[in-house]
């Protein structure tokens, strides 16, 4: 424990010195440097938890009325925190290449470096803490910061829009945490989570309520349909390694929390089982059907993060349906599958979102609409892009695969015990199909509309563009990780297998290793095909450019005769994904404003749409209706100071009325 408290307060000490420091070089320097110093000291503790050995625990001592607070990394806390410092670490990275005009300036950049350092301290509370006022600390240090972060460009009103709107997301999820706590310090008068946990394996309507209570805190906070409204505009708002982190990172903390609570009841009820499947399976659905309409790039993004938060909610809610049956294979495929797929999910999403960054800066513009073209000027970024997007589709031979390879197997082999329950799981393996085609259907569309075709906007492509290294390295190195994974599944197997024996060993099954369940010799056989087929198509590539001659091969698309076409021609974003919108074009909201060519000799007409977020707009709705109302009642009430004082009066007397009654 005395390493973790070091690198914690190396942390520390890296945002003081961005404040006292002069100059931003110095000051990000000062900032890295404490964050390699921190992160080691941490991860020099974490990596072996999350391989087997002694959970950590410590104990910190408190004033009143919290008097203590206990602190334990197990393997669930350490597998959290394996990825999220060096991830973090790496958007730091990134931000030097992303922030350069800003370092350059006079702007404290600084203060942006310091509030990454605030979010890695953050990670380290979250996930070590025993304490319930202690958790919501750091709960509250990723919100703040993550805020911060996100309305960098703050005299852009957009932005701060955005950073509103998160920021009280953030906090009705706040509430919702709150609520549940006070739920259940209410039954044990204590703020410690062991004493939580005595009172969660016993069934009783105030556990029930603080299931939900938490699991929807947990769902706002990882941006679940329908708490994810927030997420596509703090996305777009957002510089690019903000949004990486925010997605990849920051709101795991959200199902970290889901897990850990699962812990703590032990053996869920079914019908809670159910309840994450259920929800889960219409976040991820919902997630990935607006990433076909979106045409800005983060946006689309964001959507596709709660599709995949959605996808590890399942099985997290097939994890539980293991432990209410005593399915220990339920159990290992559904929190293995589920935590798995966090990872991956991490890495794939940083990887694109530092991609759309990357595109931002080389074109100022992260509409689809106005791309294209993009792979004969971003030779690192396009192909970095492309295996990013394909890893987020699902596809062989990278890592997205692996994870949901093990939510199908685990759906496959249902119990006997769930009886009808088992046609449930056959409906949520068809829906995971249906989400599947969706994504590549948009990975195809996001792909295309960037980086193939022709230039669709030549001028906001600027003749000073260039990729930059220190963003570069940071994609390289996430590519890394989806790579090892996708061809070794065993090594993701293993970085999961401590953390999903503890969810095992809660079931009553005899103690078995993880990997007794998972599909090794298959997984191991898949490997081995797309290594034969990686191998297979590199062959090809290098005997084509080595060997072949290099003729020279560029022409213009044939046009069906037409002898003059131009970028205006090419499909759009939206033709695209038209045929599978029409769909399900009932459950999708448009906007439209067109002036259309009138009379015999027309002016020039524009039509244009876009897809809404349905629930964001019911709720904006919600709000412009009360808002309505209350003007209303305002008006007929008597602007004189009598009233004014009788009122007063009334609720003075209300109050002390209900305070007598206590």
């Amino acid at each position: 424990m005395d390493l973790l408290l070091f690198g914690t307060l190396t942390l520390i000490a890296g945002m003081a010195l961005c404040f006292v420091l002069p100059g931003n070089r110095l000051r990000i320097a000062a900032n890295l440097v404490s964050q390699v110093i921190g992160g080691w000291c941490i991860l020099s503790k974490a990596i072996p938890v999350l391989f087997g050995a002694p959970s950590v625990n410590g104990v910190m001592h408190w004033s009143y009325p919290v008097n203590q607070i206990d602190l334990q990394l197990n393997s669930i806390g350490a597998f959290f925190l394996c990825f999220s410092i060096p991830m973090t670490f790496l958007g730091s990275i990134y931000a030097v290449g992303y922030l350069s005009k800003d370092i350059d300036s006079e702007r404290h950049v600084g203060t942006h470096f310091a509030l990454l350092s605030l979010v890695q301290l953050s990670y380290v509370i979250i996930y070590t803490v025993q304490n319930a006022f202690a958790f919501l600390v750091g709960w509250e240090f990723a919100a703040l910061g993550a805020w911060l972060l996100v309305i960098w460009q703050h005299r852009d009103q957009k932005i701060r829009f955005a950073g509103f709107n998160y920021l009280v997301s953030t906090h009705v999820g706040l509430f919702f945490l709150v609520a549940a706590i006070v739920v259940m310090h209410g039954a044990t008068a204590s703020f410690q989570f062991d004493d939580y946990e005595r009172f969660l394996k016993q069934p009783s309507v105030a556990r029930n309520i603080a299931f939900v209570l938490l699991m929807t805190s947990f769902g706002l906070k990882s941006a679940f349909f329908p708490f994810h409204t927030w997420l596509p505009r703090a996305h777009s708002a957002a510089p690019a390694h903000v949004s990486a982190l925010m997605s990849g990172v920051i709101h795991k903390a959200g199902l970290f929390g889901m897990i850990k609570f699962i812990l703590m009841v032990g053996h869920p009820e079914a019908w809670m089982g159910w309840y994450l499947i259920v929800v889960s399976g219409a976040s991820a659905f919902m997630g990935v059907l607006y990433t076909i309409t979106q045409r800005d790039i983060k946006r689309l993004l964001g959507y596709s993060s709660t599709e995949n938060v959605g996808l590890v909610g399942i099985g997290f809610g097939l994890g539980c349906l293991g432990l209410s049956y005593d399915s220990p294979t339920l159990v290992a495929l559904g929190f293995g599958g589920g935590l798995l797929h966090v990872l991956n999910h991490a890495l794939f999403k940083c990887l694109l979102f530092y991609g759309a960054g990357s595109v931002y800066k080389f074109t100022h513009t992260i509409d689809l609409e106005r791309l294209g073209g993009m792979h004969r000027l971003m030779r690192w970024t396009a192909p970095l892009f492309l295996l990013g997007a394909i890893a987020s589709a699902s596809l062989p031979p990278l890592n997205g695969f692996v994870g949901e390879f093990l939510f199908y197997t685990g759906l496959l082999q249902s119990p006997p015990a769930l009886g009808s329950g088992r046609v449930g799981l056959l409906l949520v393996v068809a829906l995971l199909a249906l989400v599947g085609g969706l994504s590549l259907l948009s990975t195809v569309r996001l792909y295309g509309m960037i980086f193939l075709g022709t230039t669709r906007n030549p001028h906001s492509i600027h003749e000073d563009s260039r990729e930059n290294a220190w963003m570069i390295i940071p994609m390289v190195l996430h590519l890394c990780g989806i790579v090892a994974i996708g061809m070794v599944p065993i090594l993701g197997i293993r970085l999961i297998e401590a953390p999903t024996s503890m969810m095992l060993a809660v079931s009553s099954a005899p103690t078995e290793s993880v990997t007794a369940f998972m599909p090794i010799a298959l997984l191991n056989s898949l490997a081995m095909f797309s290594a034969l087929f990686v191998g297979v198509l590199l062959f090809l590539l290098a005997f084509r450019f080595w060997f072949l001659p290099r003729c020279n091969r560029t022409h213009v698309t044939w046009g069906c005769g037409y002898t003059a076409p131009n970028p205006r021609m090419q499909y759009t974003g939206a033709s695209f994904s038209g045929p599978m919108v029409g769909v399900f074009k009932d459950m999708l909201k448009f906007v439209s404003q067109e002036d259309l060519p009138e009379g015999v000799f027309p002016a020039d007409g524009k039509y244009k749409t876009h897809c809404i977020d349905s629930v964001e707009h019911k709720i904006f709705e919600i709000l412009d209706d009360g808002e309505k109302g209350a003007t209303n009642i305002m008006d007929r009430l008597p602007e004189s100071s009598g009233f004014s004082f009788a009122m007063g009066l009334i609720g003075l007397l209300l109050l002390v009325s209900l305070i007598a009654l206590n």
